[in-house]
């Protein structure tokens, strides 16, 4: 039998190849079933890639080591994110004072929901510092939970899924709630699903990408003011 973890070891691209390739099967299989949420690339690709290290026998930290070069262009991908807000800056001002009512409104709504769960269960603290921050993007809610004591790869986790099910069924929620501008969608996307959220907004059109990156961006440095403070607010209860 091929000892698939060693192969893996010494084949540093491979990595890369398999995300790559996952990801754009993911893509292909989405685009060709007419994009149903539940087949989003994220999700699919995340799912394709999981059982394959699961049945090869793959240890995560190896594939994550050897996928470094995707991890970093990230800050890359960010910095990008200025362009659509330059091109779409007289827009954001003129909107600025409802973007501001959304933004405090999402951001409020989004950690006092996360917390309702673990307080009525009386759960630990150290699993409402975790859950807290879940509507920041990865980086900043990894290092609030670590701050307050919570399981901070848990909370990577529970980002990334937070992320994936917005991506995935938020268009539709928002269809439904009768929200068409893509103004208000965009910011909804951000606020409430961090970095895949904006990605599925660029999808419908670069306002509601370059809405989606500020409500990304400015939700997160709220999350930093309102998630201790919630989470001091839920200890105490």
């Amino acid at each position: 039998m091929m000892d698939w973890d060693f192969w893996f070891e010494t084949q540093p691209l491979l990595a890369i190849c398999l995300t790559v390739t996952a990801y754009s099967v993911a893509d292909m299989i989405w685009t060709v079933t007419g994009r149903p949420a539940l087949l989003n690339p994220v999700l699919t690709a995340t799912t394709m890639l999981a059982g394959i290290l699961l049945v090869c026998g793959i240890q995560y930290h190896e594939y994550l080591s050897h996928a470094g070069p995707i991890v970093d262009t990230l800050p890359v991908i960010v910095v990008l994110l200025a362009v659509p807000l330059c091109r779409q800056f007289r827009l954001i001002l003129h909107s600025r004072g409802a973007m501001v009512a959304g933004l405090l409104s999402g951001g409020l709504v989004c950690v006092v929901s996360a917390l309702i769960v673990p307080i009525t269960w009386n759960s630990e603290n150290e699993i409402i510092a975790t859950i807290a921050p879940k509507s920041a993007t990865t980086a900043v809610a990894y290092e609030i939970s670590e701050r307050l004591g919570g399981l901070s790869s848990l909370t990577a986790v529970i980002v990334i899924a937070t992320g994936i099910f917005g991506g995935a069924f938020g268009p539709a929620i928002l269809d439904r709630a009768g929200i068409f501008d893509e103004r208000a969608r965009g910011l909804a996307l951000g606020v409430t699903s961090h970095a895949i959220g904006t990605a599925r907004a660029f999808q419908s059109s670069d306002t509601a990408g370059a809405f989606a990156s500020m409500g990304m961006i400015l939700n997160a440095i709220l999350t930093i003011i309102l998630a201790p403070l919630a989470y001091e607010i839920a200890v105490a209860l």
